[in-house]
Order: C-alpha cells, then sequence, then structure tokens
C-alpha cells in the first residue's frame, strides 16, 4: 500500500461528484424523466451496474415525508432535482427523519392547501454551495490518508508477508469508517441542537 495508490482513488471519486446546476434541465420533467436523469449523471455512484439509485417509490416517500415539495402537475422542477441530488449523499448517512427536519429548512409553507413549495433562490444557492464544498472534500481526504498511512505502515512492518497488505488496507479503512462514523455524529448533533425546533413535522423513521 502506497499513498500514490490512495491518491489515485480519490482522483477517480472527482468523477463522481455532484451535477452541475446549470446541466439539471430548466424544463419541468415527468417522474420517469427524473429518475432517468439521475440514473445517467450518478451512475459512477453504482457498485453493481443492476443498483436502482432512485426510484418513483423513494420521490413518493420523500413527498409524504415533507422532505420534497409536490410535483406540479406531475411535473418535477429543477429545484426538485437539485434536492434530489443533495438527498442522495444525504441518505446515504441520515435517517429520513433527520433529512426532514434538515432539509425543512430549504422550503416554505404556500399554496391554497399550505403545500410545500420550494424557495427557488435558496435552493440553488445551498446546491451551488455544497457542490463547491464537495470538491474541497477530495484533498483534505488525501491529507487525511496522507496522514493515517505512515504509522499503518510502520506498525505493521512486523506481520508476516502474505497478510501484511490486506491488514494495511484493512486498517485504512477502518480508519476511514472510523472519520465518516465521527462526522455523522457531528451531523447528526448539529441536526438535534439547530434545527430540531425549527418547526418541521419529523417524519417517521
Amino acid at each position: 500500500m502506497e499513498i500514490e495508490e490512495i491518491n489515485a482513488l480519490i482522483d477517480e471519486l472527482l468523477t463522481e461528484q455532484p451535477v452541475a446546476l446549470s446541466d439539471i434541465p430548466e424544463i419541468e420533467l415527468y417522474m420517469d424523466q427524473v429518475t432517468e436523469f439521475i440514473d445517467l449523471k450518478l451512475s459512477a455512484h453504482k457498485r453493481e451496474p443492476k443498483d436502482k439509485l432512485l426510484t418513483k417509490t423513494m420521490i413518493n416517500n420523500y413527498t409524504r415525508a415533507g422532505i420534497l415539495m409536490p410535483s406540479r402537475r406531475k411535473r418535477y422542477s429543477r429545484q426538485h432535482i437539485a434536492l434530489l441530488l443533495l438527498l442522495y449523499n444525504s441518505k446515504q448517512v441520515l435517517s429520513i427523519r433527520d433529512i426532514a427536519i434538515l432539509f425543512g429548512i430549504l422550503q416554505k409553507p404556500g399554496g391554497k392547501h399550505n403545500e410545500l413549495e420550494a424557495d427557488s433562490t435558496l435552493i440553488d444557492l445551498v446546491y451551488e454551495l455544497a457542490r463547491e464544498m464537495n470538491w474541497a472534500h477530495a484533498d483534505r481526504l488525501k491529507i487525511f490518508c496522507a496522514e493515517n498511512i505512515e504509522p499503518v505502515l510502520e506498525k505493521t512492518a512486523s506481520i508476516e508477508k502474505d497478510k501484511r497488505e490486506s491488514i494495511r488496507w484493512f486498517l485504512m479503512a477502518l480508519s476511514l469508517v472510523s472519520q465518516a462514523a465521527m462526522q455523522k455524529r457531528l451531523a447528526e448533533t448539529i441536526i438535534d441542537r439547530h434545527f430540531s425546533g425549527s418547526g418541521v413535522p419529523p417524519a417517521p423513521r
């Protein structure tokens, strides 16, 4: 295991960066078109070719949970798609309840039935800022791995050769899991302390 190998893996992840806002269609799309668009744009995220990244059921569940505003005449706007793209990353880490609380700040009550409506300008701004921050994560990840690889190499030098490389990769994966778990807990703490009293109805767990 060498740092160059890890950096190459991180560089591969850069091809999976969030879709640019300008690449999201301005015209409203039907649900089938939305799922096809996201499946195409996020295809690099699939671990298996048959994996489904977004389904009609998921979209309906997000709407029922109050995370996604209802479609208009069965069509979805650019803001719907931007939220769904942000949701894709969030659901890898957070519960539906936490996502509902967190994403509630991007919407506002409105319409004749007081249904949620998109705060279009805010969603566009937040989407672009989130995308910019995501680019910076790759550099920080390289620094994190570089800081961890030296002690891993040093402390595993005495392990028998046929197991040494696998144990090194195991420890590197475990350190990334530990970091991810800590970040997940921090995100949950932020939601608990800064969003839970926002008046957004909690979604069922």
